[in-house]
């Protein structure tokens, strides 16, 4: 069957169906009681869509480390609700979302939270361990994302042996070894240099492209604004534009 040029035309434009990863909806979330109560997200709407790196930006205080925590199910929201590839999150209890979050999600701390008693691979190691995988498979497979990460000879030191750079490197590649379907990133690249940091990124962005995941990552660093698909701005708790990478390539160079 031939089509015309009509008909062909039609089909190129029907917009082609995207996978929401996580989906926030009215979500607010406080701290303190009473008078001392301060609301921290007031009302956020939000969609990250798979295949996708999405950039969390805004001033310090206004609310995106919040955000992603709730997001990752380590805060419940006060209202609103979260969903993840379709499930309630924000509305699971006990083993349930500790199942979930170990299977599907991926977290970069800003601090790192690196166990001590650890070597680095073993740390590494951590996502796959808990799911059921024996030690010694697990380090093997954290040796090889070490290894990408230029951390292989590092892998059999202790946390405190460790520069920040290479503390950083050691936390993402455990947010990696399971290949979640979403991985969250807290300044990922802030301890690093710009080379290294640009190569975190290249991995980030790879993991991104498949049609069933995720990448969202809360920065400052300018030097990576490049690796985002999509940059939701933020401010006083509220989401205030969402743009996509051609947009956000105007606005950051100012045009």
């Amino acid at each position: 069957m031939t089509l015309s040029n009509n008909q062909a035309n039609l089909m190129a434009e029907q917009p082609v169906e995207r996978t929401i990863a996580v989906q926030c909806s009215g979500v607010v979330k406080e701290f303190g009681a009473g008078q001392a109560r301060i609301r921290v997200l007031r009302g956020i709407d939000l969609e990250i869509y798979a295949g996708e790196t999405t950039f969390l930006v805004g001033p310090s205080g206004c609310g995106k480390t919040t955000l992603i925590s709730v997001i990752a199910g380590l805060l419940r929201p006060n209202e609103g609700v979260v969903s993840l590839y379709g499930e309630p999150t924000s509305q699971m209890r006990g083993n349930a979302l500790v199942n979930f979050r170990a299977k599907n999600l991926g977290f970069v701390f800003q601090q790192f939270n690196l166990l001590p008693a650890l070597n680095a691979a073993e740390n590494a190691a951590v996502p796959l361990v808990v799911q059921g995988m024996s030690l010694a498979k697990a380090v093997r497979k954290a040796n090889e994302l070490l290894d990408r990460l230029e951390m292989g000879k590092h892998k059999n030191k202790y946390p405190n042996q460790l520069s920040g750079g290479q503390q950083q490197r050691i936390a993402i590649a455990r947010a990696l070894v399971h290949n979640p379907r979403l991985v969250i990133c807290d300044e990922p690249t802030a301890s690093l240099d710009a080379q290294t940091g640009h190569a975190v990124m290249e991995m980030l962005q790879e993991l991104a492209s498949a049609p069933d995941r995720a990448v969202i990552v809360v920065t400052h660093d300018s030097r990576i604004y490049s690796f985002a698909d999509r940059i939701a701005s933020m401010s006083d708790g509220q989401i205030t534009s969402v743009q996509m990478k051609q947009e956000s390539t105007l606005m950051l160079e100012g045009r």
